[in-house]
């Protein structure tokens, strides 16, 4: 049977790679502050939207990038990527559901995402292929844990589809030129030797000025990092399905009736003939108990049981229907005036009805002491002044019909409420701004050195370690190499000392002290299938980079980003 994930899903696809590509082409600094590492929100506008996603609220930026990081989880298959590349793809995306909007393009069937789920990234085994578990293992954890409701989810599959197929339809054969398939053979066939020196922040602990004129400033500065998001009372009367159980009467008919509809529910476990000892005098293994069907005089108890509880619920959800037509109906009769909570309260006590409120919740929380699924939170914020009262909705066992008791607005708190975040929050930034700092010394005073006995002697009198790699290429790294260093000392010459390259933990300074570049041309073995490679990266590389072009300029409009 396929169930909702099955149809809702999508593959791993194929843009994915293509807008984290486009990163490399990003050069604005974020200011909106929705997520840790887009900057410090100086000078943000106060009403913050990117294609029509509005961004002003807590509330608002987490579901945008709730939806992106929810769609890279799903096509990553687990896969690890940092805030950064977090962050260019949900603006990417935002921007590529612009473009399906704009030129209509449809959301898949059933059928079109049936066929893809079984592509799909966290679903694939370490064969590559459909894993049945994965994908019984994550369906598992989505139910019980409740972070993201079904409705969600299937949301974003069904835009990341229509996303997939705005790039291609944008993907055009690339045009490459003699010379850029030359400089690539080249690029992979270039012998280098360098010397890495690599410096531990783990003992770096800068002095960080944490007066209160700095933090101020930063709270100023970022206080709607702070803003406590708008809650939400709601009272619900709650229609248990285990209420009406024992009013539930049963004949013998109707339970063979049900017993027989439902027969593979119900098994029995037999168990293995007791072992016996052979001719030989040895014992023979006994075999392992064995699952049969049940009759139904063996599983009447249970039979029975389940009979009852099936009505149970029907009751319990006419009930709740009842009492939510009666909102309708009052809704109705009162004019041109939304139906108010005295009046729903006064509906709920003459049916002899108790209505119970939850604790204030935001949007992304759950009412404290309640198991309430994402999906009944979500519906909870669905309801307005204009419509107080939901519809009925069925969670587990019980049906509910919810009200708007009351809301608190989001607000900022004062400084010193929030103060302790602050400090924390300062110090981090102020720490990798110390970091970057520190690093651009060290690779100063190591460009100002001569050869490489006087770049490892200034490296090491700074506490640096030296480790020195011989006679590699990017095509064959050599072992124990940072691949990142490959692509870090493309442009350096022999002799020329790099940037400093900041890491969480490290960073790292390269020394390149041997460049042999190979003659290469055309009647290269490797020249034409290199040529068609680099046309299909040219394809994808031309994609990303107009969506880029296309976010950064929505970004600059918004007032999001800053050249």
């Amino acid at each position: 049977m396929i169930s909702w994930l099955q149809i809702n899903l999508q593959k791993h696809f194929r843009f994915l790679f293509i807008i984290l590509l486009a990163g490399v082409i990003f050069a604005f600094v974020f200011t909106i502050g929705a997520a840790p590492g887009i900057g410090d929100g100086r000078n943000r506008p106060t009403n913050l939207s990117y294609f029509g996603n509005k961004l002003n609220t807590e509330a608002e930026r987490e579901e945008f990038f709730n939806g992106a990081f929810y769609s890279a989880l799903l096509q990553f298959g687990g896969a690890q990527i940092n805030q950064d590349q977090l962050n260019q793809y949900a603006f990417n995306r935002g921007a590529a559901l612009h473009l399906a909007d704009l030129h209509n393009v449809p959301g898949p069937t059933a059928e079109q995402m049936t066929e893809h789920i079984q592509t799909l990234g966290m679903f694939l085994g370490a064969d590559g292929q459909f894993s049945r578990e994965a994908y019984a293992s994550f369906r598992d954890e989505t139910r019980v844990t409740g972070r993201i409701s079904e409705g969600s989810l299937a949301q974003i599959m069904a835009d990341d589809y229509r996303v997939n197929r705005v790039y291609e339809a944008l993907s055009k054969p690339g045009f490459v030129l003699e010379s850029e398939v030359l400089d690539d053979l080249v690029a992979d066939q270039t012998k280098w030797t360098v010397n890495v020196a690599t410096f531990d922040f783990a003992d770096f602990e800068p002095e960080i000025d944490t007066s209160e004129e700095k933090l101020e400033a930063f709270f100023a500065a970022n206080n709607f990092r702070y803003t406590s998001p708008a809650r939400r009372v709601i009272s619900y009367i709650e229609f248990k399905a285990l209420d009406y159980l024992e009013a539930i009467s049963v004949v013998e008919k109707d339970l063979k009736n049900y017993f027989a509809r439902n027969a593979s529910k119900y098994t029995k476990t037999v168990a293995a003939a007791p072992a016996e000892e052979s001719a030989e005098g040895e014992t023979e293994t006994s075999a392992e108990p064995t699952t049969e069907p049940a009759t139904f005089e063996e599983a009447k108890s249970q039979v029975t049981f389940d009979f009852k509880m099936e009505q149970a619920l029907t009751v319990a959800q006419a009930r709740a229907e009842e009492l939510a037509l009666a909102f309708i109906e009052a809704d109705n009769g009162s004019g041109s005036d939304s139906l108010d909570r005295d009046r729903l309260e006064a509906i709920v006590d003459s049916k002899g009805y108790e209505a119970r409120q939850t604790t204030a919740f935001a949007r992304n929380e759950v009412p404290i002491g309640l198991s309430w699924s994402q999906n009944l939170v979500a519906l909870s914020y669905q309801l307005s002044t204009g419509q107080i009262y939901s519809q009925p909705a069925v969670e587990g066992t019980s049906t509910l019909v919810l009200y708007l008791q009351d809301e608190n607005p989001e607000f900022i708190p004062h400084f010193n409420t929030a103060r302790n975040r602050v400090i924390e929050d300062y110090s981090q930034e102020e720490s990798r701004r110390l970091r970057t700092v520190h690093g651009e010394e060290l690779a100063a005073s190591l460009k100002a050195t001569s050869g490489t006995d006087a770049f490892k002697t200034e490296a090491e009198a700074k506490g640096l370690t030296v480790a020195e790699f011989a006679d590699f290429t990017r095509r064959e790294p050599a072992e124990g190499l940072d691949t990142n260093v490959l692509y870090s000392i493309t442009d350096l010459d022999e002799g020329d000392v790099s940037d400093a390259s900041i890491r969480e933990e490290n960073g790292t300074i390269i020394h390149v002290t041997g460049k042999i570049v190979p003659e290469v041309s055309s009647d290269d073995e490797e020249y034409e299938s290199r040529m068609t490679q680099l046309k299909a990266n040219y394809e994808r590389y031309a994609v990303a980079q107009y969506i880029s072009k296309l976010s950064n300029a929505e970004l600059l409009r918004s007032g999001l980003a800053s050249n």
